[in-house]
């Protein structure tokens, strides 16, 4: 890593058929970066003034490269390699090269790209989370968690020596859900729900979930939507009907997670919310393809899935509300601590204070105990790994466990069941 200020390239795309999920969690990153005076370029084929703002607010520059088709989907197959050596290229005959980390987001891109990036950049950090390519990567990072197997999925993917980052700990959140829930706990029945299908709104879910709280009359709602693209006659009409609250193009969902007591939306970086701030969660995916994250934790009682949004019918979404105000909400170990971006920004840029630190675990801990040491992610166990370290935390008097910190971030622990040693994230060195 140079001693000049350093230089972080994006690569990541966004639109009306990928979405804005990928610009999201990639923005996440970059605010990290830039908030430590790391020089960060964004280049995308991601079109609008909207785009430019968020990128702007996150403190990078933009590079627009040649607009992309607007019916792209967010799934479909790679690019092949001569196409991806012609993005790479034009990529870097538009920024230079002398970056000592390069991040790409791409379900179209794979070794290819990569391993021309790798010659022109520094070192190269890939976020992912489908797992059907090879990657040529330094840092692999995928924030999801797919049961017991989740250690195994990039085994033959990418080379031994790639550092994975796997899982809720590294969870790509902005800042504003390191301050947790501050509104009091869930209430059952739901006195506040939030209707979220991401920027997008795909398969116009979220006129049908707020057609469907019906039955729940006497909720607040409050729908947001990502773009003034995804506002329709019927989301409209289905919000005046209701009494709903819409929002458009809000810079965070965070302050209304964390009043809510039931959230309706789709899979992706809103599940970690979610979780960050313990609301259950009724969850539509686009297609089966996108639903491994989503069956795995409904399967472990973490949220409900619906199904895909082709098959949910306001009556599907009535009948899945109606389960929920019978059945009362999950319980839901703490899992997701707000560091997940920061924890990766370490692994892009380390910072140039690297004294470890100690000090005693305090209740808002617990995840960044629970996930420590891969928990959950490189065993058998998976939830119940996690439910186990939850409780026991709860049950510890101060100074049983004490948090290892690399500038004011958890990245360790000391201490657990057993009398675990010290047990440290795989970037810190």
């Amino acid at each position: 890593m140079s001693m000049a200020e350093p230089r972080v390239l994006v690569r990541v795309d966004a639109g009306m058929g990928i979405g804005h999920g990928h610009l999201v969690r990639s923005l996440a990153v970059v605010r990290t970066l830039t908030s430590r005076g790391v020089h960060v370029t964004v280049a995308t084929r991601a079109q609008g003034g909207h785009v430019e703002a968020m990128i702007t607010a996150a403190g990078a520059h933009q590079v627009a490269l040649p607009a992309g088709d607007a019916g792209e989907n967010a799934i479909g197959r790679v690019w092949p390699a001569e196409r991806q050596e012609a993005d790479v290229r034009l990529v870097f005959d538009l920024v230079g090269r002398g970056w000592d980390a390069v991040v790409v987001d791409h379900y179209r891109l794979d070794a290819a790209w990569e391993s021309v990036a790798a010659e022109r950049g520094g070192r190269l950090v890939v976020i992912d989370d489908l797992a059907n390519r090879a990657h040529r990567a330094d840092v692999l990072v995928d924030h999801n968690w797919y049961g017991s197997h989740t250690s195994q999925r990039y085994r033959e993917l990418v080379d031994p020596s790639t550092d994975l980052l796997l899982g809720p700990r590294y969870a790509l959140l902005q800042s504003d859900y390191l301050c947790g829930r501050e509104h009091g706990p869930v209430v059952h029945p739901p006195r506040r729900v939030v209707v979220s299908y991401g920027g997008t709104d795909a398969g116009g879910q979220s006129a049908r979930a707020v057609d469907a709280l019906d039955v729940m009359q006497g909720a607040e709602v409050d729908v947001v939507v990502g773009s003034a693209a995804a506002v329709t006659e019927d989301l409209v009409a289905a919000t005046a009907r209701r009494g709903a609250r819409l929002h458009v193009e809000l810079p965070s969902l965070a302050p209304l997670y964390a009043r809510a007591d039931l959230a309706l939306g789709a899979s992706g970086t809103a599940t970690w919310e979610r979780l960050r701030l313990g609301v259950p969660a009724l969850v539509t995916t686009v297609g089966e393809g996108q639903s491994g994250v989503t069956r795995a934790l409904h399967e472990a009682g973490l949220t409900r899935w619906i199904g895909t949004a082709a098959d949910a019918t306001v009556d599907i979404y009535r009948s899945a509300l109606r389960d929920y105000l019978d059945d009362g909400p999950m319980d839901i170990p703490a899992l997701v601590d707000g560091y997940g971006a920061v924890r990766v920004g370490f692994a892009v840029v380390p910072p140039h204070s690297g004294e470890l630190s100690m000090r005693d675990a305090l209740p808002q801990d617990a995840a960044a105990f629970v996930t420590a040491g891969g928990a959950g992610i490189g065993d058998d166990e998976g939830v119940t790994a996690w439910r186990r370290r939850d409780e026991w935390f709860g049950t510890q008097a101060s100074g049983a466990v004490q948090i290892v910190e690399l500038a004011g971030v958890p990245v360790g622990v000391v201490g657990g069941p057993g009398g675990s040693g010290r047990v440290l994230d795989s970037y810190v060195s």
